[in-house]
């Protein structure tokens, strides 16, 4: 790209304003969806012949995260796990997740559950549900596995809570999803009995019984660190637990693997017999949405990966049965092997490569970007998305699962996309204007 089309990009955003300042009329906008070639991965693999080139070998996966668990503790290793904690520190942790959602304290928020108000007494039995009173000095740790696709809660309520009486989708509840087969050491028991406080991999939360079976220790830690095990690669399917139910995976799920008695292998499928785990063989067909073992960790994978989940529905937390954005990336991520941390703000400035963008111009943004490696993360508070390179006029191209966009044009305002896109990195922010310039860390493997 020539310094003059430089130029010229770089001062559209300020020539529109003016037009704005001087004419008074503004067309309506598009939002910031690509739908040509570059929102397809052979456009991005194509143009880079060494990204099959494997990036870590699987002992340096692990080496990285190790040093990922190391820069954010919301990451761990729950093989560590001692077999009993001090009520204290559940106290605390219960305390923290609670503060997530502004529940750590009696003031009751302005919410809205099945379409009415959040009631006081809605509000504070959650609050009791929680059973803190009833921690004792030492708690020993049990061991579960999730049986089926769960949603993990900052409180111990099913029902949503909303911030609007209409809203069905951004459930202020919600942490996030766990896939079947997904290992969690259980804490505590809600006042009602029907949720128990876990520890996952990259959260902690509350969920339903309901959803998770109790084993043994050795039992457990075959699902912790399976030596042998299946990777979901598509954006989602659905497998068979040998037990009448049809279960939802999302890309990354690990599921435990045996040889079967034929020699081939089969899937170790977690299934509820009354609250206690058992385990089902079923046959393992690997294919393009089953793979043995993680996928090799290049820079074409992280494209092809991102690519599945294009045009999905933006989904909260989990909900929906979906991704929303750093549950994309974290997908994506994991696929490979790679743990990253739950949330936008915590999961690019964790990398092993992290450049601060803090005090940069915009040139000096889009510099940075450009030496970065496709599959680098673009993070701030509240959003983060994944770089896919240069297109053939050198802007920048992402793949992001996008809830929202904003116009500022005859249709000014926020418009609800919900979807994962393709997209420039420079569409205009809320504040209107190029979103790079609101990125506040760009994070990679290298």
């Amino acid at each position: 790209m020539d310094s003059m089309t430089v130029i010229l990009k770089r001062l559209l955003p300020t020539v529109f304003l003016l037009a704005v300042l001087l004419t008074g009329t503004v067309l309506a906008e598009a939002s910031p969806e690509i739908t040509d070639a570059r929102a397809t991965a052979v456009y991005w693999t194509q143009r880079n012949p060494q990204g099959d080139t494997v990036l870590l070998t699987p002992s340096q996966v692990e080496a990285t995260n190790e040093s990922l668990r190391r820069r954010n503790d919301t990451l761990t290793d729950l093989s560590t796990m001692p077999e009993s904690v001090s009520g204290a520190e559940v106290q605390e942790r219960i305390e923290k997740v609670q503060a997530i959602g502004d529940f750590d304290t009696a003031s009751q928020p302005d919410l809205y559950k099945k379409g009415s108000a959040l009631t006081a007494y809605s509000y504070s039995f959650a609050r009791k549900n929680c059973n803190i009173a009833a921690l004792p000095e030492t708690v020993t740790v049990r061991y579960g596995v999730v049986t089926r696709r769960a949603n993990l809660r900052l409180l111990p309520e099913a029902a949503g809570w909303f911030e609007s009486a209409g809203d069905v989708h951004y459930d202020t509840l919600q942490a996030t999803a766990l896939d079947p087969a997904e290992p969690v050491a259980v804490l505590g028991d809600s006042y009602d009995k029907k949720f128990a406080f876990v520890r996952t991999r990259f959260y902690d939360g509350w969920i339903a019984k309901s959803d998770f079976a109790e084993t043994d220790r050795t039992t457990w830690e075959g699902f912790v660190h399976p030596t042998d095990f299946a990777v979901v690669t598509a954006n989602k399917t659905t497998i068979a637990n040998g037990a009448g139910e049809s279960l939802l995976f999302q890309m990354g799920a690990k599921i435990p693997l045996a040889a079967g008695a034929n020699g081939a292998k089969v899937l170790l499928m977690p299934v509820s017999d009354n609250g206690a785990l058992k385990i089902v063989k079923r046959p393992a067909a690997f294919d393009d949405t089953l793979h043995e073992g993680f996928l090799p960790c290049t820079e074409n994978n992280f494209v092809r990966q991102g690519f599945r989940f294009l045009g999905d529905e933006y989904g909260w937390g989990g909900l929906d049965d979906s991704v929303d954005c750093s549950s994309f990336v974290g997908d994506v991520y994991r696929s490979m092997g790679i743990e990253l941390p739950r949330d936008a703000d915590q999961q690019a400035k964790s990398m092993p490569k992290v450049v601060d963008l803090s005090g940069m111009g915009e040139a000096d943004r889009l510099a940075a970007l450009e030496a970065c490696m496709p599959g680098t993360l673009l993070a701030n508070n509240t959003h983060v998305m994944m770089y896919l390179g240069q297109d053939d006029d050198g802007t920048p191209i992402v793949l992001q699962s996008m809830s929202s966009w904003f116009s500022f044009g005859s249709d000014y305002g926020k418009h609800y996309l919900r979807k994962v896109i393709a997209s420039t990195a420079t569409f205009l922010n809320f504040s209107g204007v190029p979103y790079i310039n609101g990125v506040h860390y760009l994070g990679s493997l290298r």
